[in-house]
């Protein structure tokens, strides 16, 4: 499914080089739960960035399903993560003048899928996530962890090879991320390869894989749970 070999990534920050990647290899494949660990300045969200084709990589190669990105302008790596990438944030990033449908059904609009399609397979994904009776509510009519599902919901609409959760319950409390993490559980069950980036070694220990990022290099990559 992900392919990464020799990845580095490094930024000029004044007269400074910063050399966030460091030579990353690391497979990931399809219907894989793994969990991308370290602390914060560690290059995880660099690497999920790579990952999510938000940015490429200053050495090496990066491949979905085969296919090199290396070299791809900004307009088809668009098209990747349109159609490859499902994005769930720690800031949910749903748009407040939108109701729960349309906030899940906007990825296919830049897909041009036909509006009866996109209304259709919007339902279908709040469905999957709980909130089908929720559709024509706005944002801030939702409860935070219903506006995360919406966000989820969002990521499935597009049905993507690949899930990316950036601290998907960093701004719940506990009883809430809980019942969130419970609904990735399901979706790893249902097949779905899922990445989640994370500092939170709890949340991490509920995927099948750790991925250790300290200082640009990985520094661990172990299966953790063999339910898969």
């Amino acid at each position: 499914m992900i392919e990464l070999k020799g990845v580095s990534r490094h930024y000029r920050m004044g007269d400074e080089i910063v050399h966030a990647l460091r030579g990353i290899d690391l497979t990931v494949q399809q219907g894989e739960y793994v969990a991308i660990v370290g602390p914060s300045g560690s290059g995880k969200s660099t690497l999920m960035n790579i990952l999510g084709c938000l940015d490429q990589p200053d050495t090496g190669d990066y491949r979905i399903r085969g296919d090199s990105v290396a070299g791809l302008d900004e307009h088809e790596l668009a098209t990747i993560r349109g159609r490859r990438i499902g994005f769930v944030f720690q800031t949910f990033n749903l748009l407040p003048r939108l109701n729960a449908l349309d906030n899940v059904a906007l990825p296919l609009v830049y897909q041009r899928v036909s509006l009866g399609e996109r209304r259709d397979r919007a339902r279908e994904a709040l469905e999957r996530v709980g909130l089908g009776d929720r559709a024509g509510h706005l944002p801030n009519q939702l409860s935070g962890g219903q506006r995360q599902r919406v966000a989820i919901a969002r990521a499935l609409v597009t049905h993507p090879d690949i899930v990316l959760a950036d601290e998907p319950t960093g701004n719940l409390d506990s009883v809430t991320a809980a019942d969130i993490l419970r609904l990735f559980d399901g979706l790893h069950r249902q097949g779905h390869t899922l990445i989640l980036v994370t500092h939170d070694d709890d949340i991490a220990g509920r995927c099948h894989r750790r991925v250790r990022i300290t200082d640009g290099q990985i520094t661990e990559d172990r299966v953790t749970r063999d339910d898969a």
